[in-house]
């Protein structure tokens, strides 16, 4: 008898090794790192603490307490500040050194304010809801991808100035001390002081001022007996 036939089955032939999945893998780790990493520098742990104790101040109450949490959880924000409800702040990296509220300033909820840039508001200013503040912007790029290279700029806004609800103020823009944004403007420009801005290109269509006018189209509405008769 021969010996093939005594001796057990034979060992299935051992799998090839894929060397390129093998070396794929220290490569997939470390891209897995490079992203838990990049995600880090988006998270701001005393921020969200102030978040959620604010969570417990009823909306629009108790304003000078929320300017107090976020000047707790690090940022530049004088005493008397008044924030009228939650804010979304945001930014890659230290955040807290890049936002700067001057005192009496009152901020209106909700409002946006991005952090990848310097913001610097001034004092005595006046933010209305919804208002969007943009330090991160796309060159505009080619047909295949018109959102192109990202860059940051800073936005400064003066003391004094009021800006009106849902106005939107982009990249690099600075606003002089006494300006007004009125609501719903998009302001691309610089904004001269004490100037008077309007509609969804942010143009200039007067200058104030150092007092402010005698009488305003909101009292004007508020007592009837002042309005002018029809013509």
């Amino acid at each position: 008898m021969s010996t093939s036939r005594l001796a057990g089955p034979s060992a299935p032939p051992a799998a090839p090794v894929d060397r390129d999945a093998a070396r794929a893998v220290p490569g997939r780790w470390a891209r897995v790192r490079q992203y838990l990493a990049a995600q880090r520098e988006e998270l701001h742990p005393r921020l969200a603490l102030a978040r959620v104790l604010e969570r417990r101040i009823p909306f629009g109450a108790f304003n000078v307490v929320r300017g107090t949490l976020y000047r707790l959880a690090g940022f530049d924000v004088a005493p008397r500040v008044r924030v009228a409800g939650p804010l979304t702040l945001w930014g890659t990296g230290n955040i807290y050194e890049r936002l700067s509220v001057g005192t009496r300033t009152f901020i209106n909820s909700p409002a946006h304010i991005e952090l990848n840039a310097p913001v610097r508001i001034g004092a005595h200013c006046a933010l209305g809801h919804h208002v969007v503040i943009i330090t991160t912007n796309h060159e505009m790029g080619p047909s295949t991808q018109r959102a192109g290279d990202i860059y940051h700029a800073p936005v400064t806004i003066g003391d004094g100035v009021w800006i009106g609800a849902c106005a939107t103020i982009l990249p690099g823009v600075t606003i002089g001390d006494g300006a007004f944004v009125g609501a719903g403007a998009v302001v691309t420009r610089d904004v001269p002081p004490n100037a008077r801005v309007a509609g969804p290109r942010g143009e200039v269509i007067g200058i104030m001022g150092e007092d402010a006018p005698p009488r305003r189209r909101h009292d004007r509405l508020r007592d009837p007996a002042s309005q002018s008769p029809a013509t």
